[in-house]
């Protein structure tokens, strides 16, 4: 594969040093620092053609590397090397002396195996026209039917050029409902049953979440999640990354169903709640003292957000933190109020802000904590972030 483009040459980049000296001092290498300023300076110097072209090469170099990984990977099986040199299986010895995880390394030799008996795709992959990951749902596709697949290798050996991977799994899949239904039908039913959601709380009181979800169930949450998280939502101060922005709105989604939902399940006749310990006096600030949900400490401005819209539990503690009385049970944001907001605004009242409604918190403009009223004149919609802004004390840019 020609690397010249017009008269400027793209394969010839200042290679990054071999030798790598260790941090002294804290202080990285001035050889590797240098290695790559001058590969910074070679970029520099690239047309936007020359940039774009060198750039889809090098693409493909890789996926030909990968290739040329895998068929090697596969001759030091046939030879049995990682047996007889070093008592290993090729999956441990690549997991050895390769640095690669075991779901990688698995992966590896069973692609690698099945490439022996896809030569269309081979050579493709091999020229770098076909990306590894391609290859890998290919090799997936061959396992499950070796024979169907021999007959049908080389027309797959010719999309796989050009189909991305979504579309490729998705021809891969119309193929195997022709050639083996019932089978087909059986391995989606099992996808279904392979759903499943963990939630922990770490050690720092942060909470970890893990699952995998049925594809239907993973469309609804991640068409959910896209909404909440929707660029044209957001304006030029918004500084949260896109992991936060998702966080953000699931919280804010299970916070909409708490809420709204007739038929949420109750515990002890209430609908699911949030314990929140805090004094009077940390809650207006007056102590430094941090307030605590479930035994983790949070912040202030979090607790004063949360209690904007929240049923209270008046609760008097003695001296050694037991419960001596506690209050009647009491909304601060009554149903008719809500209704009555409702009617009055459309959305967040942060300017600039296109959330809607059902998105939104109901703020005290004045907090309760500071002796403000649960009447409408004291009452305002924001949505999670900007109720989170407010009580972070930012406030709204001025008019232009």
């Amino acid at each position: 594969m020609d690397s010249n483009y017009g008269d400027t040459p793209v394969g010839d980049f200042p290679p990054l040093p071999n030798e790598s000296v260790g941090p002294a001092d804290g202080q990285q290498s001035s050889v590797a620092v240098s290695g790559v300023e001058a590969f910074r300076e070679r970029l520099d110097l690239l047309s936007d053609d020359v940039l774009e072209k060198s750039t889809i090469e090098l693409r493909r170099s890789i996926s030909a590397a990968q290739t040329q990984f895998a068929l090697q990977v596969r001759e030091l099986e046939r030879r049995d090397v990682p047996r007889l040199e070093h008592q290993l299986t090729t999956t441990a010895w690549l997991r050895r002396h390769c640095q690669m995880t075991a779901v990688e390394a698995s992966g590896t030799v069973k692609t690698a195996r099945a490439m022996a008996h896809m030569p269309n795709v081979t050579a493709n992959a091999l020229a770098g026209f076909i990306p590894a990951r391609s290859v890998q749902l290919l090799a997936q596709a061959r396992d499950r039917h070796p024979d169907a697949f021999v007959v049908h290798e080389p027309v797959f050996g010719d999309i796989a050029t050009y189909l991305p991977g979504a579309d490729l799994r998705r021809a891969i899949s119309h193929w195997e409902q022709q050639v083996d239904y019932p089978n087909t039908l059986a391995a989606a039913e099992h996808r279904e049953k392979l759903r499943s959601l963990y939630l922990a709380q770490t050690i720092d009181g942060m909470g970890d979440i893990k699952g995998s979800l049925s594809p239907e169930l993973f469309h609804i949450v991640n068409t959910v999640i896209d909404a909440k998280v929707n660029p044209t939502l957001l304006d030029a101060d918004d500084h949260r990354t896109p992991p936060q922005r998702r966080a953000d709105a699931l919280g804010d989604v299970c916070r909409f169903y708490a809420d709204h939902s007739e038929n949420i399940v109750t515990s002890g006749g209430n609908k699911p709640h949030v314990t929140v310990t805090v004094a009077y006096d940390v809650l207006t600030e007056e102590a430094q003292r941090l307030p605590e949900i479930d035994g983790v400490a949070v912040t202030p401005e979090t607790v004063r957000r949360i209690t904007c819209d929240a049923g209270i539990i008046p609760m008097v503690l003695g001296s050694r933190s037991e419960p001596l009385d506690v209050g009647r049970r009491t909304r601060t944001i009554p149903a008719g109020i809500r209704r009555a907001i409702e009617q009055q605004y459309d959305g967040c009242t942060w300017p600039g802000c296109t959330a809607p409604l059902s998105w939104c918190d109901i703020h005290h403009k004045i907090h309760w904590a500071d002796g403000g009223e649960t009447k409408l004149s004291n009452l305002t919609p924001l949505c999670g972030r900007h109720h989170t802004a407010t009580h972070n004390g930012q406030r709204p840019p001025p008019d232009p």
